[in-house]
């Protein structure tokens, strides 16, 4: 898959952790955040709504930059990014 830098965005696992503060990296409030989501699953659900990923496993988010919990990149959506971490949290959470 080709994606383009400008047009894409990234997406960390840790975006959705709920054992994660917002410094630690979490984007989305706690009511749509799960507990150790994985890169597997955050791409399994982008698959089931049609859209593309990549996943690159060996990266890191760079508030932990230890954590080598990996990455997905996504072509940009019709909607912002924020709006759709929220709803990709949510969806989620009910697939738990």
């Amino acid at each position: 898959m080709a994606l383009k830098k400008r047009n894409t965005w990234v997406i960390y696992p840790e975006y959705f952790d709920k054992d994660k503060s917002k410094n630690e990296g979490r984007r989305v409030p706690k009511k749509y955040a799960v507990s150790s989501p994985e890169l597997q699953e955050i791409s399994k659900l982008l698959k089931q709504f049609d859209i593309p990923n990549m996943k690159e496993d060996h990266k890191a988010h760079p508030s932990t930059w230890y954590e080598k919990n990996g990455r997905i990149i996504i072509n940009k959506q019709k909607m912002s990014k924020q709006k759709f971490l929220k709803q990709l949290g949510k969806k989620l959470r009910d697939r738990r």
